[in-house]
């Protein structure tokens, strides 16, 4: 039976953290989202509360090496070390939100640039560190050039570390991150950056996310609460059981339709409570950060007009309840002209958080000769983007553009999967063809991983409104 729901009653017994027109950044590893908001505490939330305890992280070794942040606020371009250009055919370019000391990465490090620091005097590198690690060793002939856009970047930030790059002349550029701006607007901007830098000629390589089980993607008609299933269900609940700390949830649509987001407290005696909503009047997003005591919660999508386009909700921290992973890929993976990288898991097929309409894919597990590992989406964009780097010193000359990269390295996949020295060798060999060739080029279909990741029986009812 379907409860109709009034949203009137709001019992807010929480902190509602906002940060302005920022964007939240998801460094993350093997599904686990680990974007960082300021709590109302004044600490650096690091994102693996609430339930995420699939979250690896770096190990200690392997950050030893690399070091820690540097630490340069300016905002102005550091040069450390001139020389480590030198001969290097190719220049790679790191986007990340912090990075460690240079000095481990054995001089390739040629410049780096700081858009955004580290909150409360905070600093850490250790993703960053690790992402431009994975490319120096893959790239032996390449000088890297570091852009921190912080821990709570903005799409305007975001864009200057891009132009930066770009002014830089580098041959490739590499983001791990994925971003959920809180407006739609802000995601495009995000895009347009991207789309820059590839229309400059710089190939730009991007993870394409590990929200596979953390969006979910459907259509609404008419007005009132939107259903998550066949059954009706009006609620996605966040997490494999009770949560606590930060919940980062997002809603994105296009076209005409006006969507209001809500955040749900499930009370199994009483009333559920509305603990947090977002109900602007224009736009194409809505966006709730808050944190939240130790309970059961859901989220809720309430049409005011359905329009007519479908519509995507992300939880950054959390896995959802009702999800899939097609559409889960957010901006820059979604930029034209971008290629986006998804994550092969031990067996070869999909893993199970990651994007599934990327352009290429790479494993999802990068472990140096130490022992140490670096896994998720976050993993195999570096790899792949070391691959790129090795064919655009193989191909010599001016190099190749951004569509013939793409073109070579889908052409050279196995279902999907990037070959590494097969791509280089096709570059070497001088294989040229015009960008508009790659129109309709599949990327090999599906791998045999999972790509319906809906939590079976789980919020299977119709959860009450107040």
């Amino acid at each position: 039976m379907t409860v109709s729901r009034t949203p009137v009653f709001v019992a807010v017994f929480l902190v509602v953290v906002s940060v302005g027109t920022g964007l939240v950044g998801a460094d993350v590893n093997d599904g686990a989202a680990v974007p960082v908001l300021p709590a109302a505490d004044g600490v650096l939330h690091d994102g693996t509360a609430g339930g995420v305890s699939d979250a690896p992280t770096v190990g200690s070794a392997l950050l030893a090496r690399l070091g820690s942040s540097s630490g340069d606020a300016s905002g102005d371009p550091v040069t450390l070390d001139p020389a480590a250009d030198g001969d290097a055919p190719v220049r790679v370019g790191v986007i990340g939100s912090a990075f460690g000391a240079t000095e481990a990465l054995d001089g390739r490090v040629a410049a780096r640039y700081r858009t955004g620091g580290p909150r409360f005097g905070l600093v850490a590198g250790d993703h960053g560190a690790a992402v431009a690690g994975v490319v120096a060793r893959r790239a032996d002939e390449s000088a890297l050039y570091l852009a921190s856009v912080g821990y709570e970047p903005t799409p305007a930030s975001y864009a200057r570390a891009v132009d930066w790059l770009i002014a830089q002349d580098v041959d490739v550029l590499v983001d791990a991150g994925s971003y959920y701006p809180r407006t739609a607007d802000g995601m495009d901007r995000i895009a347009r950056a991207a789309e820059r830098a590839t229309a400059a000629g710089t190939v730009f390589v991007t993870s394409g996310g590990n929200a596979a089980r953390r969006h979910w993607r459907g259509e609404v008609s008419g007005t009132g609460w939107a259903v998550f299933d066949d059954n009706a269900t009006e609620g996605n609940r966040l997490g494999d059981g009770p949560v606590a700390g930060s919940v980062t949830l997002r809603l994105y649509w296009s076209g005409g339709g006006d969507y209001d987001l809500y955040l749900y407290r499930d009370i199994a005696d009483g009333h559920d409570r509305v603990v947090a909503k977002s109900t602007r009047g224009s736009g194409h997003a809505e966006a709730i950060d808050a944190v939240v005591p130790r309970g059961a919660y859901y989220a809720a999508v309430y049409a005011r007009d359905s329009g007519d386009g479908p519509v995507d909700l992300f939880a950054a921290r959390h896995r959802l309840a009702f999800a899939g992973a097609n559409g889960s890929a957010v901006a820059p993976a979604t930029a034209d002209g971008v290629i986006s990288v998804g994550a092969l898991g031990r067996d070869g097929g999909l893993a199970a958080y990651s994007a599934v309409d990327t352009d290429v894919r790479a494993p999802g597990t990068v472990t140096p000769a130490d022992g140490t590992m670096l896994r998720g989406t976050s993993a195999a964009a570096p790899a792949v983007a070391g691959v790129v780097a090795r064919m655009t010193a193989a191909a010599g000359g001016e190099g190749l553009t951004p569509a013939q990269v793409e073109r070579l390295l889908r052409e050279t996949a196995a279902d999907g999967r990037v070959s590494p020295d097969a791509a280089v060798a096709a570059a070497r060999a001088g294989s040229r063809t015009g960008d508009d060739e790659l129109q309709g080029t599949g990327d090999g279909g599906d791998p045999g991983g999972e790509r319906d990741t809906n939590h079976d029986g789980e919020g299977s009812r119709t959860f009450p409104g107040p």
